[in-house]
């Protein structure tokens, strides 16, 4: 079976730590929404349940009238900083970053999100940056094929894989799953 999912290392740098202590802070604002995903893609057996995010850079696909990504965070600064240090230790080749998204999820009813794509549009990649501990979690990427592979995140953990179908389960009750999405070329 091929691996799908690429374990990048984290180098830790003070800029990420920085990051992360904001993120996981009291301060940091919140987005509240009912769907992890689209709505449409709702699935026996799948929650497509709330979600809290932070949105820094917002696809062309967010908004029928973008036509280009927008950066709307304040940590945007830091977060592209961030990200070019884990991609230049890790010699992971990127031209652009589409969507960059901080999401926070708690246990819903314990089903997996609905399978989805990041973006239907166009080809791109995932990369997932997880700030907390927490148990359960995993995410399933599914390959071409209809194999799948699970991985389940430590603190700290970065994966990356190609803009694949794939579904996150909850974390356990009373914690929560706190995760950077970046989706790239």
């Amino acid at each position: 079976m091929k691996d799908f999912i690429r374990k990048l290392e984290n180098p830790l740098s003070s800029e990420y730590n920085i990051l992360k202590k904001e993120i996981l802070s009291i301060n940091f604002m919140w987005k509240y929404l009912e769907h992890s995903t689209n709505p449409r893609l709702d699935q026996e057996g799948f929650s497509n349940n709330p979600i809290y995010q932070h949105p820094i850079v917002l696809a062309a696909d967010a908004k029928e009238e973008f036509l280009i990504s927008q950066t709307v965070s304040q940590y945007a600064d830091i977060t592209f900083e961030v990200i070019r240090q884990i991609f230049s230790y890790n010699k992971v080749d990127y031209n652009q970053i589409y969507r960059c998204v901080v999401n926070q999820i708690h246990y819903y009813d314990g089903k997996p999100s609905p399978l989805h794509l990041d973006h239907y549009n166009w080809d791109h990649k995932n990369c997932l940056i997880y700030f907390n501990s927490f148990d359960n979690g995993e995410i399933d990427v599914y390959g071409k094929d209809k194999t799948m592979q699970r991985y389940k995140p430590l603190e700290d953990d970065i994966i990356t894989f190609d803009g694949l179908y794939h579904s996150i389960h909850q974390p356990a009750p009373k914690q929560r799953r706190v995760v950077m999405v970046i989706t790239y070329s």
